[in-house]
């Protein structure tokens, strides 16, 4: 963590810094307290991509259980596999589907 006047005198090393590929963000605060943090753009688009991933698993979820449906322990895993940014859901549509046309 930084404070505000060490980030201020370190600004663009620091800018480059999170730039770099799996760069870590930067918190900077005050009193030890991190009110704010810098990223990538790009770590930032990631971000949002995984939390909007998440909310759409979730609201199919719920749509499913709004049908009296509950998805077995199978059906989860892939759940949470789409979730998790680990498959995509074509990916687990044909898993699903192949399961169900043997």
């Amino acid at each position: 963590m930084l404070s505000f006047r060490e980030f201020r005198q370190a600004l663009a090393a620091t800018l480059k810094r999170v730039q770099e590929p799996g760069a870590d963000p930067v918190f900077v605060g005050t009193h030890r307290k991190p009110e704010a943090v810098l990223m990538s753009v790009s770590r930032y688009e990631e971000l949002l991509t995984a939390a909007e991933r998440r909310a759409d698993v979730a609201e199919a979820l719920a749509s499913v259980r709004a049908e009296g449906l509950e998805p077995g322990p199978e059906g989860l895993a892939l759940l949470e596999e789409v979730a998790a940014g680990r498959m995509d859901t074509e990916h687990a549509r044909q898993r699903v589907l192949a399961r169900y046309h043997k």
